[in-house]
């Protein structure tokens, strides 16, 4: 298994590092200790919103743990539970609570933490539901107006989102805590580029298909040839950790004539860049054609050490059937179907913008995977080592070369001596490697709001002769090679 440090995705549309201080983080020992000690609602209440704002995750589990123990009847902290686990990558504890909120519940955070765990289910009708009982109470909060504002992206209801988005803007505030004090970054520009492209309903599949996917030259990732409005050919990773849009490079972007609309700034393992938001009229790969298309342009070629000209994100196809057929290798783009995939199927959560998360086996235990095939390694989040290995040092380095977008953030990569088992979709892999790497503990779990344990990229990809995601259903199927 190698360990050479990742090319990691290239960050999306709406997200963020680099949080600033957060006072709250200091309030969570008195908070946990007076709730430990007097085991009441509005004391375990209280300590589940400091935890919550602080973002300790671990804190908060705990507190939902108690919670349920002490009251296990009282609704009013179903919700603050609910959200807590989800926060700590324990999704299935989470969704058992579901059940526990009543349709006509008035608590906020209960109704915005549905909206984001039936969002990941694809369960649209439960989602909006919920995104209707949230706005008839009427949004109080940033969290609650980005709530709204994420059931009816994925609905295409793009009609008045920009005024919703700005809403989320003038009530953000980084003194309320986590995920305020990341909230403001993501969604800057993203209102005005919405009031500049209109309703119409973005990443259209004009025409399903299929395109040639060659591994890259020299990070083996798979790639596809592409035209942007009619030009090119453009080489470009196709990544199912690259969010809903495509990255292109500025070049390419001047070179075609691509017109700004706005602004933003686009996060990666090597910290932030600016980007231009851009509209793209028409993509083609192979015999793929997509129309409307959410664009980022920055220095990628740089990023990626020249590989590529740009990065597709696989969540761009959310209206349908994703196969990356690796032993042909092709990638295929289908319309959703209910007919089952190739291989074994494999419980699935959507998470964020298209993000594939994946319950695994780890050590015999119960662990969550981001699947990445934007990276070349397979990475653990420091805090998972931890667990894994207590009380054993674990040697740092900082790397700064050809692992991801961005600069002046280079990550800090451990270095474990120590191999794990793991088992998903019916195949363990005993002695398995990989790289520590400190940007899913500080990057990526923060910003999905779902704590993961591990990133698995291309190294587990390769032991796959097919990969199907049906992303408008929900639905992953995973077909592996014959065991060497």
């Amino acid at each position: 298994m190698p360990t050479t440090a990742p090319l990691l995705c290239v960050l999306p549309l709406l997200l963020h590092l680099g949080e600033p201080e957060n006072v709250w983080k200091s309030k969570v020992p008195a908070a946990v200790a007076r709730a430990e000690r007097e085991g009441s609602v509005p004391a375990l209440a209280d300590a589940l919103d400091v935890a919550w704002r602080a973002d300790d995750w671990a804190a908060g589990a705990k507190l939902a743990d108690l919670a349920l123990k002490q009251h296990p009847q009282e609704t009013a902290l179903a919700g603050a539970a609910m959200r807590a686990l989800w926060r700590a990558g324990r999704l299935k504890d989470a969704e058992a609570l579901i059940e526990r909120i009543p349709t006509d519940t008035r608590d906020r955070v209960a109704l915005r933490t549905l909206v984001a765990m039936h969002l990941a289910r694809c369960d649209r009708s439960a989602a909006g539901a919920a995104a209707r009982r949230l706005e008839a109470l009427g949004p109080e909060s940033a969290e609650d107006y980005f709530a709204l504002f994420a059931c009816r992206l994925d609905a295409d209801e793009l009609k008045g989102l920009d005024v919703l988005l700005r809403r989320a803007e003038r009530a953000t505030d980084p003194k309320n805590g986590y995920p305020e004090t990341l909230l403001g970054e993501s969604i800057a520009g993203v209102a005005d580029f919405l009031t500049a492209v209109g309703p119409t309903p973005l990443n259209q599949i004009a025409a399903y298909g299929a395109a040639p996917m060659p591994p890259l030259v020299m990070f083996n990732l798979p790639s596809c040839d592409v035209l942007i409005n009619g030009q090119g050919p453009y080489r470009v990773v196709v990544d199912t950790g690259g969010s809903i849009l495509l990255a292109v490079d500025t070049a390419v972007a001047e070179e075609i004539g691509l017109k700004s609309l706005g602004k933003a700034s686009v996060r990666g393992v090597s910290g932030k860049s600016d980007s231009e938001q851009v509209l793209v009229d028409e993509l083609r790969l192979g015999t793929i054609t997509c129309r409307r298309v959410l664009t980022r342009v920055f220095d990628v070629r740089s990023a990626i050490m020249g590989a590529a000209d740009g990065i597709v994100g696989t969540g761009l196809f959310a209206r349908g059937r994703v196969i990356l057929d690796f032993a042909t290798p092709q990638l295929i783009v289908e319309p959703s179907s209910a007919a089952p995939g190739r291989g074994q199927q494999v419980d699935l959560r959507i998470i964020g913008d298209a993000k594939l998360i994946v319950p695994v086996t780890l050590q015999g235990g119960p662990a969550l995977a981001l699947l990445d095939t934007g990276a070349d390694a397979v990475a653990f989040a420091p805090a998972t080592l931890a667990r894994l290995f207590p009380g054993k040092p674990i040697p740092k380095t900082q790397v700064g070369i050809g692992i991801g977008v961005g600069s002046g953030g280079n990550p800090v990569v451990s270095l474990p001596t120590d191999s794990v088992t793991l088992e998903l979709a019916g195949r363990r892999f005993p002695n398995y490697g990989g790289v520590g790497l400190d940007v899913l503990d500080a990057l990526l779990s923060p910003i999905l709001g779902t704590q993961l344990d591990l990133l698995l990229g291309m190294p587990l990809f390769r032991e796959m002769r097919s990969c199907t995601i049906d992303l408008r259903r929900g639905n992953l199927w995973i077909e592996w090679l014959p065991h060497d």
